[in-house]
């Protein structure tokens, strides 16, 4: 999880959705935070899909999946298997 995580922070943090003193829990909304739009949430799905080489299914994409590093971190582990 570490190394995922970790990823995910830096492109966040790349993409300048959010700086490197913003605090950020692993279950901290990132649309609630502002710190990912609809717009950076397609990105950020094409990002993994492209980092990981894996297709995210439709039925997938939901908020619950991609709204929190936790959520983000666990659906990649889910399809890296």
């Amino acid at each position: 999880m570490g190394e995922i995580k970790e990823v995910m922070m830096a492109y966040l943090q790349n993409k300048s959705f959010m700086d490197s003193g913003t605090k950020l829990n692993d279950d901290d909304s990132l649309t609630m935070k502002g710190i990912i739009d609809s717009i950076g949430l397609i990105e950020l799905i094409d990002f993994i899909s492209e980092k990981y080489s894996i297709e995210i299914p439709e039925d997938l994409l939901t908020p619950e999946n991609f709204d929190s590093i936790n959520g983000i971190v666990n659906i990649i582990q889910k399809l890296t298997k």
